[in-house]
């Protein structure tokens, strides 16, 4: 399993810049650059919550992260075999507005 950082935090699963969730879905099946990829688990977090993290359990600092960018080196099968992943969109209030900046189609 990959460690995952993220920054969105505006996200519903994002707490101390991690996921809660034990698996992602990260499209752009067409994907060339990590702009043309979003994470597809994305879910905004409600405005004026003091913590966005809705989670039983604590963040997790690895997860299964499914992938349907074919172009990405670490695309394995549908599934990222990256050992280190970041999802950026800082600001980002939905999905599209998201991307895996470990995408790299020339690795």
């Amino acid at each position: 399993m990959p460690l995952l950082d993220c920054n969105v935090k505006h996200c519903y699963y994002n707490k101390e810049n991690h996921c809660c969730l034990e698996n992602i879905e990260i499209a752009g099946s067409e994907a060339r650059v990590s702009d043309e990829t979003a994470c597809n688990s994305f879910r905004c977090a409600s405005e004026g919550s003091s913590s966005n993290c809705h989670c039983d359990s604590g963040p997790e600092s690895s997860l299964k992260v499914g992938c349907q960018a074919v172009d990405c080196t670490f695309n394995d099968s549908c599934t990222c075999g990256a050992k280190h992943i970041s999802i950026s969109g800082h600001n980002a209030k939905e999905s599209e507005k998201t991307q895996c900046s470990s995408f790299c189609a020339e690795c």
